[in-house]
């Protein structure tokens, strides 16, 4: 049996939600959509405040759990909760602030192009000809077969995430990487691209 992906309980403000920190996202939220599809809209018009400790979401995966709450006709909040001090100072100076993300719930077709400043979240396919460049992060809950150009201002660290990638051409920061010549074995899963030692690499998503 898989571990509780997350904690629910009603209180005064609403629906209190918390994520333990060593779950997937992805199992997360198939576990948030099984549970909330089985309420049968129980929950409808009720607010959903997501506590923040020790786990904390990246911008796109606040994306995708909203999306997906609000799917089922509920709204995200997020409270934080602070911490206590680390006997190790943290260096303030290596904090960066989070970027935007852009949510597009639609297929981007052939000839169809997005730019943006920070990251990209595609609930659909991104096809052939068509092309996604930003300076943060590119996730697409769907099928990657265009461009992609993730951390385009120079950001090494930005990936480039798909259910099935299949890119014509993927590029994070300066570094390049094309659809080899020939057929080639379809993803079985979810992968992730992310620059390794100077080297796009494509790795399973688990």
């Amino acid at each position: 049996m898989s571990k509780e992906a997350f904690f629910i309980k009603g209180d005064r403000s609403g629906l209190s939600l918390q994520i333990p920190e060593d779950l997937e996202f992805a199992e997360v939220i198939n576990q948030l959509r099984t549970k909330l599809a089985s309420a049968h809209h129980f929950f409808a018009g009720a607010t959903v405040v997501l506590t923040e400790g020790v786990r904390k979401l990246e911008p796109a995966q606040k994306v995708v759990l909203e999306s997906t709450i609000k799917e089922f006709g509920m709204q995200l909040e997020t409270k934080q909760i602070e911490q206590k001090p680390e006997s190790t100072p943290v260096r303030t100076d290596e904090t960066l602030p989070d970027e935007e993300t852009l949510l597009q719930r639609r297929t981007i077709r052939s000839g169809q192009k997005i730019r943006f400043s920070g990251n990209v979240v595609i609930v659909g396919d991104v096809n052939p000809g068509a092309e996604i460049v930003c300076s943060g992060d590119i996730l697409v809950l769907g099928a990657l077969r265009g461009v992609a150009h993730a951390g385009c201002n120079g950001n090494t660290e930005a990936t480039v995430f798909a259910f099935r990638l299949e890119p014509t051409q993927l590029r994070i920061a300066q570094y390049i990487s094309r659809a080899p010549d020939g057929k080639v074995p379809l993803p079985l899963g979810p992968e992730v691209a992310r620059i390794t030692e100077n080297v796009i690499r494509i790795s399973a998503y688990s």
